[in-house]
């Protein structure tokens, strides 16, 4: 029981915990970055100079975010659950169906299960922006920036 006129202080505990795993994550990134490759110097960059001081500035930035959550109040953090699990379902979606069946679909997939999120569902607007993305990512990934993959295959 806090004394004769303390003051109880709320935090913005969405600031903190996505600072602390923006921290978390950065740090995973630039430790990773520094084992796996070659750091190298500022004249001679290596692999891992870039992937490392990126994980730090995003630390950093958590850290900073985090602090500022700490001391000021904040709104309470709801979670709804149906996005959450719609997002985390569309990305293991793709993850599982672009090596199998190319690129424009596991796209289309990832647009229509991350809109089952969002109520009302809509479909047109579900449509338009699935198929947008897919022809984006051909456009850019593909012809834009050479990277080879297939827009369309088949191995089961």
């Amino acid at each position: 029981m806090p004394g004769a006129g303390a003051v109880m202080r709320r935090i913005d505990l969405g600031d903190v915990v996505g600072g602390l795993l923006l921290v978390a994550f950065g740090l995973w990134f630039a430790l990773y970055a520094l084992e796996h490759y070659a750091y190298g110097t500022a004249r001679r960059m290596g692999p891992g100079y870039f992937p490392a001081w990126v994980g730090f500035l995003v630390a950093g930035l958590g850290s900073v975010i985090a602090l500022f959550g700490l001391l000021r109040a904040g709104d309470p953090v709801f979670v709804r659950l149906r996005p959450l699990l719609a997002v985390i379902a569309a990305t293991s979606i793709f993850a599982l169906s672009v090596e199998r069946f190319g690129v424009v679909p596991a796209v289309v997939a990832l647009v229509f299960t991350a809109a089952l999120g969002e109520s009302p569902y809509r479909l047109l607007r579900t449509t338009l922006l699935s198929l947008g993305l897919a022809v984006l990512a051909v456009v850019l990934f593909g012809w834009g920036l050479g990277i080879p993959f297939q827009p369309f295959q088949w191995t089961p």
